[in-house]
């Protein structure tokens, strides 16, 4: 009887060290929900640097960065397979991916990508890959956008995944990016993105035999019925321009139409590109 009674007394004492407040939910994690940062670069060059612009040794401390603190790039694959419930991702995900498909991403980041075991997402123009695949000034870092063959071998290759950024919407006029002309019908603007957008989802196919099932909104220019027209056309992830880190869910592929990403200016060191991946929410 008094073994019995220390017990009870005992497990009464450890019940009382136990926070009332304290739910099995705050005690468990939540599997189903990953915080994803997005990095959001442009142009690598060595010669100049500006907003939309990071050097090569800029682009190396991030990579290096990004290793020393446990992070690991994710495809889009793998983003899509966790939504949907048929895959898992890394303890600290991290997505990195290049706007505009200039060709000095291949020619800067993607040896630096190799060399510490990172994955990119690039998004390309169609109308500027046509113009340098057909001016055959391919090969010049200023300037030049990568070809379609370029393409063909990175959707194929272990580095970069292939992007839709539009074929020729990425314009200030006659419209601002993908957003709606003033007295143009919700029809007419549905046609509008299906001719454009799927012009160049039929051009990546015939290139590169896949299915692209990103888009990156250009300026990060959206709305609810472009939203909806490309979730009909097959899009599962749409990328935006808003500043943040998202947070995507199990079952919920709304979570992937609107992810934040955090733009890479070379006007500011990696000390506060880090700070933003990890106190911006």
């Amino acid at each position: 009887m008094k073994k019995a009674f220390v017990i009870l007394l005992l497990t009464a004492l450890l019940l009382c060290l136990i926070p009332s407040n304290a739910s099995a939910a705050e005690q468990m994690p939540d599997t189903n929900t990953v915080s994803l940062p997005i990095l959001m670069y442009h142009s690598v060059l060595k010669s100049k640097s500006g907003t939309y612009i990071v050097s090569p040794a800029q682009l190396e401390q991030d990579f290096k960065r990004i290793v020393d603190k446990g992070y690991t790039s994710v495809t889009t694959q793998q983003i899509v397979d966790y939504v949907d419930g048929k895959g898992a991702l890394p303890p600290k995900p991290i997505l990195i991916t290049f706007d505009d498909g200039h060709y000095n991403n291949i020619y800067y980041a993607k040896p630096l990508l190799e060399k510490y075991g990172l994955k990119a997402l690039i998004n390309v123009i169609g109308k500027f890959s046509d113009f340098t695949t057909a001016s055959g000034d391919t090969d010049n870092p200023n300037y030049s956008h990568v070809t379609w063959e370029e393409i063909a071998e990175l959707s194929h290759g272990n580095v970069f995944e292939i992007g839709n950024h539009t074929y020729n919407m990425h314009n200030y006029k006659p419209r601002f990016g993908i957003s709606q002309k003033c007295g143009e019908t919700d029809e007419q603007y549905v046609r509008a993105l299906q001719s454009d957008i799927g012009k160049l989802q039929k051009i990546l196919f015939e290139n590169t035999g896949k299915q692209c099932k990103v888009l990156a909104y250009p300026f990060g220019k959206y709305n609810q019925l472009a939203e909806k027209t490309l979730e009909n056309m097959g899009f599962r992830i749409m990328l935006t321009c808003n500043e943040g880190v998202s947070c995507i869910k199990k079952g919920e592929k709304q979570s992937l139409y609107k992810l934040k990403r955090i733009n890479r200016s070379g006007l500011y060191d990696v000390d506060t590109v880090f700070a933003k991946i990890e106190n911006i929410k």
